[in-house]
């Protein structure tokens, strides 16, 4: 993919190898791996194994994967039995989750918590966006919501307890239209993975459910 788009597979690093390795070959040879390691089908087919995923929950090696390789074997895994099997979705989506999850960059686009959490705020910049910034914005949108809603619920129905606000459900709906709507903007750039992201607008109410239980059994993300 792009720099621009969300992504983990391309930025996997020597560390990722090295415990990918630990797992599927302990005290054997590498070199195979390696090879295995450099086609993407083979490692699509590698990372897709229930050993990795039982491993990187499990084993203190894990802790010296990078946040890109733990988010997408994470993800991949849950919407693999959710029934999405698109391994691009998966890694956009964990892209979009170390974006967002890393150190506050102070964007208020991608920042959680101090970015832009209410639908209102994406709202009134989309009504005088127009083209490309257009797209980017509802890109943006549907990213924040993706991350707020798959999460962060406990968050967003506090909120709605406490003050009124619109719940899970009203944010889960406005994260789907903004994909579809980047999907549908003849503005997108040419790179676009407008299919991608049209198909993501029809399964996100299953794609949030399992970021639910993956947040609930393997991330711990605090309040």
């Amino acid at each position: 993919m792009n720099s621009w788009i969300p992504s983990c597979r391309d930025r996997f690093t020597l560390s990722d190898f090295t415990f990918l390795s630990s797992v599927l070959s302990p005290g054997g040879e590498r070199q195979h791996l390696w090879m295995l390691w450099e086609d993407p089908e083979a490692l699509r087919e590698m990372l897709d194994l229930k050993e990795v995923l039982r491993a990187l929950i499990d084993s203190t090696a894990a802790l010296g994967v990078s946040p890109g390789f733990y988010f997408y074997v994470l993800v991949r895994h849950s919407f693999l039995e959710a029934g999405i099997t698109d391994p691009g979705m998966a890694d956009y989506v964990a892209g979009v989750m170390v974006q967002r999850l890393a150190s506050d960059t102070g964007d208020p686009l991608r920042s959680l918590p101090t970015g832009l959490t209410h639908a209102a705020d994406f709202v009134a910049i989309l009504e005088s966006a127009q083209g490309r910034m257009r797209f980017h914005l509802q890109l943006e949108a549907g990213n924040q919501f993706l991350v707020l809603t798959g999460l962060f619920p406990g968050f967003i129905t506090r909120r709605c307890q406490r003050r009124g606000a619109p719940g899970v459900p009203f944010y889960e709906d406005f994260a789907r239209r903004a994909y579809r709507d980047a999907a549908d903007n003849r503005s997108a750039p040419q790179d676009a993975p407008r299919r991608m992201l049209g198909e993501l607008s029809e399964v996100l109410p299953h794609a949030r459910l399992s970021l639910n239980k993956m947040a609930e059994e393997f991330v711990f993300l605090g309040d």
